[in-house]
């Protein structure tokens, strides 16, 4: 009898220094998590920047300009060196109106930096396809964040957006608000919009809680460095927010920097329509649409001599089209430039042949 109630109290002290080891354990795991989010905030806060617009919209008519009202907005956004070069949002610097007729008109940018100074932003480039624009503030010892490598960034790992939510950061002498999550998905594509020729690819999905405001802000890991520019939310869900890589924004960046735009402009040397031609799937004859070449300019700029009249363009990249304007989304979905080699699959004599050409300007 007493050998059991010794084996009985053996099992019982065993489970009692498990569940304190478990214990532990977990509080060893929430506060090794603590301090490395702690430390990353600390790591990136002082190079995040809060940006408010003022601007006049004005409207086009057949009498002349009328204006509409002034409107004021804030974003955020973060320097990237120590002369005073901040990257952000496009959509923080410029509207994109659907109306034609609306234009802005004297578009000033301030920012505020940590402690609450505020400087007057010079407008560098803006690229709004990419929702990227570059700022410059006058001065030469600022505080600036670290950038880390977007390509390194897997799911799971703990990420915080930091940036000026609803303009909260003005109640807390203008210090970054930060909000911690996991990066929940990469390489998310969206593709690109054809009608506001917005470029959404490749974006980094979290969790962490982003609002407006916070858009152009940035997106850290744990060393505090910046993975991705915090750019927009699912309005219908929680918790589905979108960030731009930051190896790509960083391309994007250096160019406006260098040029003050990104110019996009190329020419195929060719003419064509959408055609509609017969393919096989799962052994069945389907109706699909193509590209077929009318005209080729042979004196373009564009090296075409693989191209020939009556060609069906069906694909660019390995991404199939069915217009110009599909060709157009795809070269930009890949940054491509005039200069750069594309491939191409043309539908010739019934047989898919693959074929390269060099975009002209």
């Amino acid at each position: 009898m007493k050998f059991f109630i010794k084996i009985k109290l053996i099992f019982l002290l065993t489970f009692i220094f498990s569940c304190q080891n478990e214990k532990t354990v977990s509080n060893n795991i929430s506060l090794s998590k603590s301090n490395t989010i702690s430390s990353a905030i600390k790591e990136a806060s002082p190079g995040v920047v809060g940006i408010y617009r003022n601007q006049e919209i004005i409207q086009r008519t057949w009498r002349g300009y009328r204006s509409i009202k002034p409107i004021s907005s804030n974003g955020s956004g973060f320097i990237i060196s120590k002369d005073g070069y901040i990257i952000t949002n496009a959509h923080n610097i410029r509207d994109n109106f659907d109306d034609p007729s609306l234009v802005t008109k004297d578009i000033k940018i301030n920012v505020v930096i940590p402690g609450g100074d505020f400087y007057k932003a010079n407008i560098v480039g803006i690229d709004m396809i990419t929702d990227i624009a570059l700022l410059k503030i006058e001065g030469d010892n600022f505080d600036y964040c670290l950038l880390g490598n977007s390509d390194l960034v897997e799911v799971g790992e703990w990420v915080v957006a930091l940036g000026n939510p609803k303009n909260l950061s003005s109640y807390t002498q203008y210090q970054p608000i930060a909000s911690a999550g996991i990066v929940s998905a990469v390489n998310a594509d969206f593709n690109i919009d054809i009608q506001s020729g917005k470029l959404l690819d490749n974006m980094i999905q979290t969790d962490a809680a982003l609002n407006p405001g916070n858009s152009g802000g940035p997106l850290i890991d744990s060393n505090g460095e910046v993975i991705a520019i915090n750019t927009f939310i699912s309005n219908d869900s929680q918790n589905l927010g979108f960030a731009i890589p930051i190896n790509f924004a960083k391309k994007i960046a250096n160019e406006l920097k260098l040029k003050g735009s990104i110019d996009r402009r190329f020419s195929f040397g060719i003419q064509g329509q959408s055609y509609v031609y017969n393919d096989f799937k799962d052994g069945n004859l389907v109706n699909r649409v193509g590209i077929r070449v009318n005209n080729v300019d042979y004196n373009d700029s564009a090296i075409n001599e693989e191209i020939f009249r009556g060609d069906i363009i069906v694909a660019v990249e390995g991404y199939r089209v069915e217009s110009y304007e599909q060709i157009q989304a795809v070269l930009i979905k890949l940054d491509l430039r005039a200069g750069d080699k594309i491939r191409l699959t043309v539908l010739r004599e019934n047989e898919f042949t693959p074929i390269s050409m060099t975009l002209g300007k």
